[in-house]
């Protein structure tokens, strides 16, 4: 990207002719600098600072179906520094359980301003919302009935997937909501949703229209981007994991208002980590954050306390520590989120360093 023009720069832009590479450039500057396209000309100097940054983004990330191809390579016992590791197979195996328990669906609750409830159909995988109608993706109409607000909500066990009025769609994880107010043109011609847990999200491009995530610690301030934002209460910090694109989180007041300086922009590949009183940003692989969004189970040096909160919400099971010492255990690996738990729960047993009983609703963490 050497001799960088911005009135041709510009001019690509806006037809839709920029290479990743270019296209990062201008939107790193746009959000960093909360400026509009048409700011960019006469700026060369200021688009040149964000060269070097550009240079180093990994374009390579592909946008889809992250594959987990480290993760699936072996099907045996690892051990790293004396702590165990096991690789997720797919086989059967001799473990056996008294119970079990089936993995969560395709579940979710409509709620409009008046505070009526639309329960959604399980046989649909998501629902389509626009000023004057609501209806399933595949074209079936819900219901007519206008309303200023919707929140879309999943419960433990339940996932769902929503259109939004601009044509972004966000993937609603296990005990979820997202609140909006079509058409999405709020304060500021800004696009604004506010999330609950966690949801993965393809933001339809609007160069004039930023759209804004909000959650209780954060906001995140995109133009047309994917990116996974895990806010569940009991986790530690609000995770934020870009795919493509650029963002810019920024820490929350208790009143709700950006805390001054306490901002980061994020390239692809980058996760940011909001304590609630700093943001921590680093390199990963990406797949990992939307593994259950396409439908698995998967992690890297995961602690066995952060595996099994996931298992806990997506199979609505109480998990309870005979030695709390186990939750710091390290795993890895992946399975289908579509297995029933005791698939689960046997591979992690592979590693002989931790064992379960499941007594109906309730999973117990033995050794």
């Amino acid at each position: 990207m050497s001799n960088i023009n911005p009135e041709q720069l510009l001019n690509k832009y806006k037809a839709g002719e920029c290479t990743p590479e270019e296209l990062a450039l201008v939107e790193s500057y746009i959000i960093d600098e909360g400026a509009t396209p048409q700011d960019l000309l006469g700026m060369e100097t200021d688009l040149m600072g964000y060269k070097d940054a550009a240079a180093r983004i990994p374009w390579k990330i592909r946008r889809r179906n992250w594959p987990l191809n480290l993760l699936l390579i072996a099907a045996s016992i690892v051990v790293v520094c004396g702590l165990f590791t096991v690789l997720f197979t797919k086989e059967t195996n001799s473990i056996n359980y008294a119970g079990d328990v089936k993995p969560g669906g395709n579940k979710a609750v409509l709620t409009l301003e008046s505070g009526k409830e639309i329960e959604l159909s399980e046989a649909k995988t998501g629902i389509v919302v626009d000023a004057s109608k609501l209806t399933y993706n595949d074209g079936t109409v819900i219901n007519n009935e206008q309303s200023k607000t919707f929140t879309i909500s999943t419960p433990r066990a339940g996932t769902y997937q929503v259109r939004l009025p601009d044509g972004s769609v966000a993937w609603l994880n296990a005990a979820s909501s997202l609140t909006y107010s079509p058409p999405l043109k709020g304060e500021g011609g800004s696009r604004r949703v506010k999330l609950i847990g966690e949801a993965y999200f393809e933001v339809a491009k609007d160069k004039e229209h930023p759209f804004v995530v909000s959650t209780a610690k954060q906001m995140v301030t995109v133009l047309g981007t994917h990116f996974n934002i895990n806010s569940y209460t009991d986790e530690q910090a609000v995770k934020t994991t870009l795919l493509e694109g650029s963002v810019r989180v920024a820490i929350l007041s208790a009143s709700g208002s950006p805390v001054s300086g306490e901002t980061k922009i994020l390239k692809p590949g980058m996760l940011a980590l909001n304590s609630g009183n700093a943001i921590e940003v680093k390199q990963v692989d990406p797949g990992l954050a939307i593994a259950w969004k396409n439908g698995e189970f998967a992690f890297k040096n995961e602690s066995l306390e952060n595996i099994m909160k996931n298992v806990s919400r997506w199979y609505d099971v109480e998990v309870v520590y005979e030695d709390p010492q186990a939750k710091a255990k390290l795993f890895g690996g992946s399975i289908s989120r579509f297995e029933k738990v005791s698939k689960v729960l046997c591979m992690l047993e592979l590693t002989g360093d931790v064992k379960f009983k499941i007594a109906g609703k309730k999973i117990i963490v033995t050794n």
